[in-house]
């Protein structure tokens, strides 16, 4: 039996597509430093912690026929 979990669209859109928190500090980050279109709708966005200044990527794939959630 596998564990499986329900979220509502909205959770799952901001978990994959919002902005991330330093991995290390816990630093809420506004922007990327770089953002890499790859192929196949992989994109690799990099990112640099103003705080404690770690350094890491986020990588995010988009499917052909997704639907982003509408606002509320």
């Amino acid at each position: 039996m596998s564990l499986q979990s329900q979220a509502p669209l909205a959770f799952e859109f901001r978990r994959y597509l919002s902005n991330p928190s330093c991995p290390r500090c816990g630093n809420h980050l506004v922007a990327a430093e770089a953002s890499e279109f790859l192929s196949d709708g992989h994109i690799r966005h990099s990112w640099a912690c103003e705080s404690c200044g770690h350094d890491f990527q986020t990588a995010v794939t988009l499917t052909e026929g997704a639907e982003l959630p509408s606002p509320a």
